[in-house]
């Protein structure tokens, strides 16, 4: 009787990538991080960072974070105690990092900046973790992972302290979706309840949370896709719902603390060609700007808007088509228009378009790439991957190029300009850093290209004036103050200017009047009461002005300059 023989074909062993523990994955993208991005821990706070961290009171205390930050909202302005804006955000978890950071590193810019690279390397250990899960082999995910980690779009969110809210909001979207898979291979309330903190973590980072629905439906059928078992509705419907409860207590919170979005007009009909903007930032970013007001498009069906609906309709064929021979690179593909879809026009956003926004839709292009060229066979595959290593490290090179020039505002000004020439912000900003680096002729000229974009910013017009001022034109100065004044005629601040230009001519009589109209828009400004105090001290008027030097003492106790005054004319000699 015949003996069955043992087979002789065996299974291969696993690839050496499989085998890796995950700690060195994990050891791996942390080191390229710091590798990468190591030199924005050197970088100062700019444009933004400013207003929301130095100049940001609100940090300082912890009954202020949650009576200012966790019930009520915050307006799209830099001014942290005023309420007349077009709209307002509820991102309570990001303010709760910034807070942390206050406390742990003071207003030193590198504890910022250590937080914002280590929430990087987070969401790179997540997204392979994901792609794992997933049943993405070890290299590609790992390959897919790197990839994105290293993309030069990013550093605008990475390197900007204040877009932590984008890579705070994805390192909950990871979480969320990591439980999802596992509710569904194991039917646990647990991780049920994780999914749906996760999702609500999300949005309290940032209004990207709502994304949560198309990422979890694509990761439901990505993952039946290469599971044996088919998917069962029902527990999908459930985490699904559980999502959506997420964001339907989002916007009752919102509702709650009185949120309101900016108003203004949506921009369907751009839509593509908003996302084909988007697109090309990600594979080819050249130039990259902080401010990208004026690069968003018109909302009109012109040759390139309608070319560009061309290729999304192409996209979305491509993406269907590949469904059943390559799922993941289907995956990474629905990946990006779905994250770029509230950035392009459906909703108005008042500061147009921005490269941080690319930061959770640039996962999908890595995704689809890299799984696409894995699929290939040799020589082919080879071929596409030296293409992709070159294309990569270009990027490396233009993300370290980016990166230094985070190091010094003015060079990311003038960077940011070259990309985006016609930003008024850029040229008033840029005339900021170098009126405080004492370069008054090169600010007064990029105040003059600020106010050449828009002739009617009271602030530049201020500062250009101010400049003037400081280098000796006063003559050029003093119709520029009463312009700013005209502008703004409540501002406190061009009345007091004014009045100093107009005492240190000899033109006291005016100075006075100039200082009390100061004082009659913004009672609470403390300078023009010191303006005129010692105006009146130095004319022969010493009740007056020690009545003026009180008044200050009244609103700033123990202010140094008002109680010198003060013994000054209690002891004149």
């Amino acid at each position: 009787m015949a003996q069955p023989r043992a087979s002789r074909h065996r299974p291969s062993p696993p690839h050496w990538a499989e085998t890796l523990p995950p700690w060195v994955w994990l050891l791996v993208i942390a080191a390229v991080t710091l590798l990468l991005y190591g030199r924005i821990l050197q970088s100062p706070f700019v444009y933004d960072d400013l207003d929301q961290i130095v100049r940001n009171p609100n940090l300082a205390e912890w009954h202020n974070v949650f009576t200012r930050f966790l019930t009520a909202p915050v307006d799209f302005t830099t001014a942290f105690r005023t309420s007349a804006t077009p709209g307002s955000t509820y991102r309570p978890l990001y303010w709760l990092t910034l807070t942390l950071d206050r406390h742990l590193w003071g207003l030193s810019p590198a504890g910022f900046h250590l937080t914002n690279l280590l929430l990087h390397a987070l969401d790179a250990a997540l997204l392979l973790q994901l792609l794992r899960r997933l049943r993405v082999a070890a290299l590609p995910a790992a390959a897919a992972t790197l990839l994105w980690l290293s993309l030069p779009i990013n550093s605008e969110a990475v390197a900007w302290v204040s877009a932590r809210a984008y890579l705070l909001c994805l390192f909950f979207l990871l979480l969320n979706l990591l439980s999802t898979l596992r509710y569904l291979e194991t039917k646990r309330p647990l991780a049920l309840l994780a999914a749906f903190a996760a999702a609500a973590a999300a949005l309290l980072s940032h209004e990207s949370g709502v994304l949560i629905l198309p990422f979890a439906a694509l990761a439901i059928l990505l993952g039946s896709r290469n599971q044996a078992a088919p998917l069962k509705p029902k527990p999908a419907l459930i985490i699904l719902g559980a999502d959506l409860a997420a964001i339907a207590l989002f916007f009752i919170a919102r509702i709650a603390v009185k949120a309101h979005s900016a108003t203004g007009p949506s921009a369907p009909l751009s839509f593509a060609l908003t996302l084909s903007k988007y697109l090309g930032w990600i594979l080819l970013p050249v130039h990259m700007s902080i401010e990208r007001s004026t690069s968003t498009p018109p909302n009109t069906l012109s040759p390139p808007a309608i070319l560009a609906w061309i290729a999304l309709a192409g996209l979305i064929a491509l993406t269907i088509f590949l469904w059943k021979r390559f799922p993941a690179t289907s995956f990474g593909l629905a990946w990006v228009p779905f994250a770029l879809a509230p950035f392009c026009g459906l909703v108005f956003l008042y500061q147009g378009m921005a490269e941080r926004f690319c930061y959770i839709a640039s996962i999908g292009a890595a995704i689809a790439l890299i799984s696409l060229i894995s699929a290939q066979k040799p020589p082919l595959r080879n071929i596409l991957f030296g293409l992709v290593a070159l294309w990569a490290a270009w990027g490396v090179y233009r993300l370290q190029t980016r990166l230094s020039d985070w190091n010094s505002p003015a060079q990311l000004y003038r960077s940011s300009i070259r990309a985006t020439p016609d930003s008024p912000s850029l040229w008033a900003n840029l005339g900021s850093v170098l009126r405080d680096s004492n370069e008054p002729s090169e600010a007064a000229d990029a105040y003059q290209h600020a106010l050449a974009l828009s002739p009617n910013d009271a602030g530049a017009t201020l500062n250009l004036a101010v400049v003037l001022h400081q280098s000796g034109n006063d003559q050029q100065a003093e119709p520029i103050f009463r312009r700013a004044i005209a502008l703004a005629p409540n501002d406190s601040a061009a009345y007091t200017d004014l009045g100093v230009l107009l005492y240190q001519q000899g033109k006291t009589d005016d100075a006075e009047l100039t200082f009390l109209d100061a004082i009659h828009h913004n009672p609470n400004d403390a300078t023009p009461y010191s303006n005129l105090a010692v105006l009146y001290q130095q004319s022969g008027h010493p009740a007056l002005a020690l009545s003026l030097y009180h008044k200050i003492l009244e609103l700033h106790p123990n202010d140094p300059d008002a109680i010198a005054g003060i013994q000054r004319l209690q002891n004149p000699h």
